[in-house]
């Protein structure tokens, strides 16, 4: 990865606020600048964030119902590892298909427009991870109220689904909701950054989507495979 240049100064730290608030003005800083390690390092920061709420919460409640769970250090050290070699697969894929329809694109260009893209799942990670203290109580509540329960004593099925169901919807709908805004976010990028046509753009943003869940199911996979040949 090259040197951030000189020129950009403040405006790579404002970038990181645009492309929240002002897309446009985000994308030609890094069109023009390419910045990308402060979006990096914000990046890791709330990917972690997210992943420390969530063990934390899963360990309190967990505790709480005599079970206890000790948080995975050693996870967290490789998410953190991890984070950076899929930017870098997630920056040579979009170098890759911004060359085929005849865009101008430098992979330091890609690292960035993936680093603030990547920022808004990022946020929404963070937000669903606050949103899961709630649906955690929920959880432990009814782990309580289960092990309590007399033998002869119903259970009660449809009313524990119907009560957790709000904040399983609330939490697809935030899912869904950062899930569109960051493929429409890539396409916009992809036609600004590279200088291509919108459509061109939308056809860079899902064939990286498409790509990336590839990669994912094969990670998902190799992981299972380790984790199952560890068991034996």
């Amino acid at each position: 990865m090259g040197e951030e240049p000189e020129a950009s100064g403040h405006l790579r730290f404002k970038a990181l606020i645009w492309i929240f608030t002002a897309p446009r003005k985000s994308f030609a800083v890094i069109r023009e600048h390419h910045p990308w390690v402060a979006g990096l390092t914000l990046g890791i920061s709330l990917t972690v964030l997210a992943v420390l709420l969530t063990t934390s919460l899963l360990a309190d409640a967990m505790d709480s119902i005599g079970d206890p769970l000790e948080i995975p250090y050693g996870m967290l050290s490789f998410v953190i590892a991890a984070i950076p070699l899929a930017l870098l697969v997630e920056a040579a894929v979009l170098r890759l298909l911004a060359a085929a329809l005849k865009g101008r694109a430098r992979f330091e260009q890609c690292l960035s427009l993936a680093l603030h893209v990547g920022l808004i799942g990022a946020a929404g990670l963070v937000v669903r991870s606050l949103l899961r203290t709630t649906q955690v109580d929920g959880l432990v509540e009814k782990q309580r109220n289960l092990l309590d329960r007399r033998p002869d004593s119903g259970l009660d099925v449809f009313g524990q689904v119907a009560e957790m169901a709000p904040g399983a919807i609330l939490d697809l709908m935030i899912h869904s909701f950062v899930f569109v805004w960051s493929l429409l976010l890539l396409g916009l990028g992809a036609a600004s950054v590279f200088r291509v046509s919108r459509p061109a753009g939308f056809a860079i943003a899902a064939i990286h989507w498409a790509a990336g869940k590839v990669l994912e199911m094969g990670l998902a996979g190799l992981v299972f495979a380790v984790v199952t040949a560890s068991l034996r």
